[in-house]
């Protein structure tokens, strides 16, 4: 079988309006030593038909491309089911409606990439309603909290990712589990790399239900006999305050709040 050092790997469903974008910046990468690997969930709609119409494209540029389509148990399972069809030395998973920064990430990347590390992570570009704003990754201390880094910041060996898998008890936080049982076990095994990696799309899954997100983080914290706070109820409802303040000055305010003072630059 052939190795290359990067897989690239894209789990969607139903997502003809997002996933030639994402599809698009991982085709224009300047590096070669990279697959990328699409796995569907049997979509109903033309996302399948849109990924393969750029399998011509790939196969110019002598980069493997894999599409594979079944039905699954949801994003977690269909990570997981993913691992079996990648052969990269490294994973980064980038979701339907995301992207690669530009066209040098993993060119710029490749370097840092050694055996020493379990997982490489940088930071990330939030997007929301046509703004944009830079997500630091923070010191992996920062489970007690919140969720440190995203994982479509980071590059974990394939190895590891096959050995901890996702946890498919949770519906919204199983990367977080994965990578703090990760990090309960390597805890020098993780590399801040000062880059952006990838534009995140705001407004997804976690996004949405910031109560069983957290819930769910409090759940891994436990399960893993980590740091937690001594009330965790009180963090969870402090958190969702928040987010949910958020909204409404989104809904309040539109365009004003999403300023430069807050850290927020127009697309």
């Amino acid at each position: 079988m052939y190795r290359v050092q990067i897989s690239v790997i894209t789990v969607c469903y139903n997502a003809e309006n997002e996933i030639e974008k994402t599809i698009r910046s991982i085709l224009a990468q300047d590096y070669a030593d990279y697959e990328y690997i699409i796995k569907d969930g049997l979509s109903s709609d033309g996302t399948l038909e849109i990924a393969n119409s750029f399998s011509n494209e790939f196969e110019k540029k002598n980069v493997p491309y894999k599409i594979y389509s079944g039905k699954d148990s949801g994003i977690y399972d269909a990570m997981n089911e993913s691992l079996s069809y990648a052969s990269g030395d490294w994973v980064i998973y980038i979701n339907a409606g995301d992207e690669l920064y530009d066209l040098s990430v993993l060119s710029r990347i490749s370097p840092y990439l050694s055996n020493d590390i379990k997982v490489l992570y940088g930071d990330v570009m939030l997007k929301e309603n046509g703004y944009t704003k830079i997500f630091k990754a923070q010191d992996m201390n920062g489970f007690r909290m919140t969720n440190p880094i995203c994982h479509q910041g980071a590059f974990t060996r394939l190895d590891i990712v096959r050995k901890y898998r996702f946890n498919l008890d949770y519906k919204i936080a199983a990367d977080f589990d994965m990578f703090l049982r990760i990090y309960t076990d390597y805890p020098d095994g993780f590399k801040y790399v000062e880059m952006i990696v990838s534009n995140y799309l705001m407004g997804g899954l976690s996004g949405r239900r910031v109560f069983l997100r957290e819930k769910e983080f409090d759940l891994s914290r436990k399960a893993n006999k980590t740091d937690r706070v001594f009330i965790p109820i009180f963090q969870i409802i402090k958190i969702c305050f928040v987010e949910y303040l958020r909204i409404v000055l989104i809904n309040v305010l539109g365009k004003r709040f999403y300023s430069i003072r807050r850290g927020w630059r127009i697309i």
